[in-house]
């Protein structure tokens, strides 16, 4: 039996500044104050089919042909290198893009990805290039769904005590005196559309009156970046928003609290995760044209908490740029595990730089898709995206504020600007030798496109 569990909570679209505001998260900014708080972590990418390599396997999506990760090989898992060290891995969430579908349960036992509704079912028996599908979806989408959020408590994603039960489910079937696990639970009560439970509707919602009106104002919000809405329903978006943090706050708390330190699955000898798999742009959204997030490197989009309470780390705030590509590498460190194959893992353990040994001086960004970018650790960075176009780039300063004020400017550019753009084309010359031999999900599939649309990625 291995000494420490492992115990991944992390929430989708949840920013930095949020996260640690008291009045918004006042559990995981607690957390974070006895904890190792990195306060300067960030995505690898701005959305989850871009990030999600990075925690999971320790690579950058542009290391991989497709989306997702093989079947197998290719790559290792967190959970693969876990597993082969005796640990039992189980996985859960309501992200389609976290899952069987793109192979995230290697490694994992049990688990489970999302929930098929109704119109994933119709989907398995009718042409989806087809008339007759396109009107059963809209049908769904714009009268089945807004029916059944208005009579029930329904939610678009499962809530967090959702998720939470499942997992409770798994480990009442488990001893904590004879069983090592690793839990990974992702939330999606930060993603959009926001439609807190009806307990946690703001009071103050100028346009909003209902969850049905929240999910619909929210979802259009993001959708169309913020364009032809008003200020009072962008306001309730951002309201919503917190709203939704602050339910995930309440509901990580119970789930600590009340449950793993109770029932011995988190004690001094274990390892507890809390992250974000990317942030989530919606006070900034007129400069960058987006509200939301995709192929976007600005500090609202990629800032992300990383809290790590393990035995071996002490308490306290590391000021040096990380990223979550060395996030896998770090806890099988913390654990003793020793990868199986490093020549697949394009992370380092942060063991060293918690030290202070080392720092991080330049990160990379990678959406996929022709955007990338560098994050500079003297506040400068070079990047594209989905607004400024694949061939055009944007230099920028900004300053990593601990109280998580994303300042960040266009700047015409300079030396250190240059130094990152010929940091990007090394590191796409690494990825596109690892992209050889690993090969994930066609992106111009259909189940790709239709699980961006019911993410919210395409219209």
């Amino acid at each position: 039996m291995n000494d420490s569990n492992i115990i991944i909570l992390s929430g989708d679209s949840l920013r930095y500044d949020r996260a640690m505001d008291d009045n918004v998260m006042p559990y995981l900014a607690s957390t974070a104050e006895t904890a190792t708080n990195f306060q300067n972590a960030v995505s690898n990418a701005g959305f989850t089919p871009g990030s999600f390599p990075s925690l999971m396997a320790s690579r950058y999506p542009s290391s991989i042909d497709g989306v997702g990760i093989p079947e197998d090989g290719g790559v290792t898992t967190l959970a693969e290198e876990l597993s082969q060290a005796g640990y039992d891995c189980g996985v859960w969430s309501d992200n389609k893009f976290v899952g069987a579908d793109y192979n995230y349960d290697r490694g994992y036992g049990t688990g489970q990805s999302y929930e098929d509704n109704l119109r994933d079912n119709v989907r398995k028996y009718v042409d989806e290039d087809g008339l007759l599908f396109e009107l059963l979806e809209k049908g769904y989408m714009h009268v089945w769904q807004r029916v059944k959020n208005a009579l029930t408590e329904s939610h678009y994603y499962a809530t967090a005590e959702e998720i939470n039960k499942r997992a409770k489910t798994w480990l009442a079937d488990k001893d904590p005196e004879e069983d090592s696990v690793h839990l990974w639970l992702h939330y999606m009560d930060s993603h959009h559309p926001y439609e807190p439970p009806a307990d946690w509707m703001p009071d103050d919602l100028e346009v909003v009156s209902n969850r049905t009106e929240a999910n619909n104002v929210t979802r259009r919000v993001c959708q169309d970046d913020g364009v032809g809405c008003s200020d009072a329903e962008v306001r309730d978006a951002v309201r919503l928003y917190d709203a939704e943090c602050q339910y995930l706050d309440s509901q990580i708390e119970a789930f600590v609290e009340n449950f793993l330190e109770p029932n011995g699955w988190f004690t001094d000898d274990d390892v507890l995760v809390v992250t974000s798999d990317h942030g989530e742009i919606i006070e900034e959204y007129d400069e960058w044209g987006e509200f939301g997030h995709g192929n976007f490197f600005n500090e609202e989009c990629t800032r992300i908490p990383l809290v790590i309470d393990a035995p071996s780390l002490d308490s306290t705030t590391v000021d040096s740029q990380v990223s979550l590509i060395d996030l896998m590498p770090t806890l099988l460190d913390l654990v003793g595990v020793e990868v199986s194959a490093n020549e697949l893992v394009m992370g380092e353990s942060l063991i060293n730089v918690v030290a202070g040994d080392e720092r991080r001086e330049t990160i990379f960004y990678d959406g996929t898709l022709g955007f990338h970018g560098a994050r500079s650790e003297d506040g400068v960075k070079r990047f594209n995206t989905e607004y400024a176009g694949e061939d055009t780039y944007l230099d920028t300063e900004f300053e990593a504020a601990l109280d998580g004020d994303y300042d960040e400017t266009l700047v015409k550019g300079g030396l250190d600007h240059d130094r990152l753009g010929a940091f990007v084309t090394e590191r796409l010359d690494e990825c596109a030798t690892l992209s050889d031999e690993s090969t994930a999900i066609d992106p111009d599939s259909v189940q790709v496109k239709q699980h961006m649309k019911d993410l919210g990625y395409l219209k």
